[in-house]
């Protein structure tokens, strides 16, 4: 799986979840790019910051599902095989008022819900497109606040593909 495919699933589940409905007339799902470098991420995180203030259309009650980029790492089964771990998360946001903790509660409740929903078509997706993950690959945490009004749940997952292909020398791809 590739980057933009990876998106457009993410895309797709916040427009077909109901608690979320996500479209160009009302923003419901963004993208962030975090890079793993401490600083550059500090960098990404103020822009991701500004779009939450400005993007996101959270009335009447919805939710907001926030993708971030995977990033992999390689394996080898010190034979003829490599696989490829994708790291991945995703954050389910909702609005809430500074200083009501029970109904903080309860909007965190209603993401990790909506963050099981979506994760439960993640898995099912991944496995149809003959990817490797399991309910053991999941990382669920509560959040917030965010953008001092928001909170949610994080999911974070790790899902597997094979890389043999891909990590092969292919002559015909360099110049002499």
């Amino acid at each position: 799986m590739r980057h933009q495919q990876y998106t457009n699933m993410g895309r797709e589940l916040a427009r077909r979840h109901v608690a979320i409905q996500h479209s160009p007339e009302q923003c419901r799902f963004l993208r962030i790019l975090i890079s793993s470098d401490p600083i550059q991420k500090q960098l990404d995180l103020n822009e991701f910051y500004t779009s939450l203030r400005n993007k996101l259309d959270l009335r009447e009650g919805k939710a907001a599902l926030i993708l971030e980029n995977y990033q992999a790492d390689y394996g080898d089964n010190d034979g003829d095989f490599y696989a490829k771990y994708h790291h991945s998360s995703f954050l389910v946001l909702k609005l809430t008022e500074a200083g009501d903790f029970d109904g903080r509660d309860a909007v965190i409740d209603e993401c990790e819900e909506i963050g099981e929903d979506l994760m439960g078509a993640i898995i099912a997706q991944l496995r149809e497109a003959g990817l490797q993950i399991s309910p053991d690959d999941v990382l669920q945490e509560a959040v917030g606040p965010i953008a001092q009004v928001m909170v949610g749940c994080r999911f974070n997952y790790v899902f597997r593909s094979a890389a043999t292909q891909a990590l092969t020398y292919k002559p015909s791809k360099f110049l002499d």
